[in-house]
Formats: C-alpha cells, structure tokens, sequence
C-alpha cells in the first residue's frame, strides 16, 4: 500500500525495535514480530537480515528457533535464504499469498490510514469470492447440500449473543456453501478466512455487529441457490453486498471520501432496492440481500423476505 512505510531501516535500527519475544510458542512469536515487519515496510524488499547471532540476540531466542521461524516465513514467500549471501527479504507482494492481507492487517493498528485500506482490498475480496461461490453453488448444488445449508443456517440463532461464535458458525455456513459449488480452489481460500475468528477476533466483533438482524439472509442465500439461476445470482450478490459494505463502513467511520463517485447499479438491482430487507453483518461473507424480481417462488419471494427481516 502506498501509505505504508517505505523507509529501508538500517541494520542497526532493525535490532534496536526487535526486542526480546515471550518463552511461550517461542518460533511462532519470532515469525510473527519479523513477519510484522516485513508486511508494514519497515524490512523493505530486497534488504538482507542481520546475521544469526545479531537476530537471535536482538530477539532473545537461540540460533535453533531462530531458522525454524525464518524457515517458516521462507514458505511463505516472505524471505529468501541464499548461500553466501544471508537472509534476504522478498518482494512479498509477487510472493506471498492471500494469507499476507490478513497478516498485514494484524501488524497495523486500527487507527492507521492504511489499515482502512487494507480492510477495503478485504472487502472486495470477499465480495468477488462470495458471488462466484453461490452462483457456482447455483449451478451444482445436490439436495444434500441445501439441506446441510439449512441445518447451520438454523443453529445461527443460539449464536447471535456471541460474536465469535457466529462468526465460525457462518464459516460453517460458508464452507457448505463452497463445497455444493464443486470448486477445491475456492474451498482451500476460505481457508485463510476461517482463520479470522481466531486470528482477528476484534475485526470479527466488528464486523458481526448486527447478527440478529443477518439471521434473516441465510434463508434468502438457500433460496438463491435452490433457485438454480447463476448469473442472477452472480448480479445479486455482488450489489448486494457492495452495499452491506458500504453501510458498514459508514457505520464504523471507514466510509470511502464523499466525493468518490458511485458506480450506476443495474436496472434489476435499482428494483431489488426496495425489496431487501435491513442491511446486516452475516450476509457480508456470501450472502445477497434479495433475489431478483420476477425469479420463481420457490427463489424466496419478496414477501417470504420481508417476513423475514421482521
């Protein structure tokens, strides 16, 4: 991101803001503080580490623990070893995956410009996931599959006092909703996602803050599936959810600036407009908020959704 720090930090001011880590899960909290750094900048690409002895001083950790957690972050595209020349740290925006994003997030504080952009990028993200997921789900769905979808969608209403564990209940929710699209890719991203409940637990808090209210969606998700129509449903749940984000990010003070431009919405969306229920958190992840006008019964008409949102 552009707002973060470029500054190529010298040898000596990279030890000095690398203090010794807690004994707990040691090789974890050594590639967690290095990974830090290298995600927010402050190691720009290209730049060599310290040597071994001069790292494993400066982070209060032996040489042992030290490979094991430059190792991992060797795997994940982060650093590079090379003989004769040191522990140099890679472009992780050619190298590292969609892990890195989370990651990121999690080395910045909230109150930094560009943690907002980086939820942005989040956002989209999961916005093109989730419409791909459920138009595919649409095409492949088995009877099977809904009914696995019902059954969480109904377990979510014990969740809702309890942001946590709504959220991994809707990862559950999610997962099924991948597995009936028939796509091992899409499963094996929701991967790094699923890790958000644990890994990001105050983003997931905020994120989840109207869980009540997203019981509604999950039955409107089903019925776009069961209804078998991909493409309205691609449509649908990407306008939808641009504008769930967008409330969202007015709600929490992260709005994009007034005067950017809002891109024109189709016709059919501008009709769904007045359908759809109070926006909420849980249909942000792979839910629409409507189905789209004139689609058969069986696709959750509009007043089954308005009964609903009540």
């Amino acid at each position: 991101m552009k707002r973060l720090d470029t500054h190529t930090p010298t040898e000596a001011e990279t030890l000095a803001a690398l203090a010794p880590v807690a004994r707990s899960s040691v090789v974890d909290a050594v590639a967690e503080r290095l990974q830090g750094e290298i995600l927010a900048g402050r190691l720009a690409a290209g730049s060599r580490l310290p040597s071994e002895r001069e790292l494993s001083l400066a982070l209060g950790v032996n040489r042992l623990t030290l490979r094991a957690a430059l190792a991992r972050l060797e795997a994940l595209g982060l650093v590079s070893t090379r003989h004769g020349a040191g522990t140099m740290v890679s472009s992780w925006r050619e190298r590292a995956g969609l892990d890195a994003l989370a990651n990121l997030m999690g080395s910045l504080d909230p109150d930094e410009p560009a943690y907002r952009d980086l939820l942005v990028s989040l956002l989209e993200v999961r916005r093109v996931l989730a419409a791909e997921a459920v138009a595919l789900a649409a095409e492949r769905r088995t009877p099977e599959d809904l009914e696995r979808m019902r059954t969480i969608a109904g377990e979510q209403r014990a969740r809702v006092h309890d942001a946590i564990s709504f959220a991994r209940g809707e990862i559950e929710f999610h997962r099924a909703l991948v597995r009936a699209s028939r796509n091992l890719g899409l499963e094996l991203i929701l991967n790094t996602f699923a890790r958000f409940p644990d890994e990001q637990p105050r983003l997931v808090a905020a994120l989840y803050d109207r869980r009540e209210e997203s019981l509604a969606f999950y039955g409107v998700v089903i019925a776009l599936v069961e209804g078998g129509d991909a493409e309205a449903t691609r449509r649908a749940v990407r306008e939808g959810l641009d504008d769930i984000d967008r409330d969202w990010l007015a709600r929490h003070g992260a709005a994009e600036d007034e005067g950017a431009e809002r891109p024109p919405r189709s016709s059919a969306s501008r009709r769904a407009g007045a359908e759809r229920p109070p926006r909420s958190s849980a249909s942000r992840s792979a839910a629409a908020e409507r189905p789209p006008r004139g689609s058969p019964p069986r696709r959750a008409p509009r007043a089954d959704v308005k009964r609903r949102s009540r």
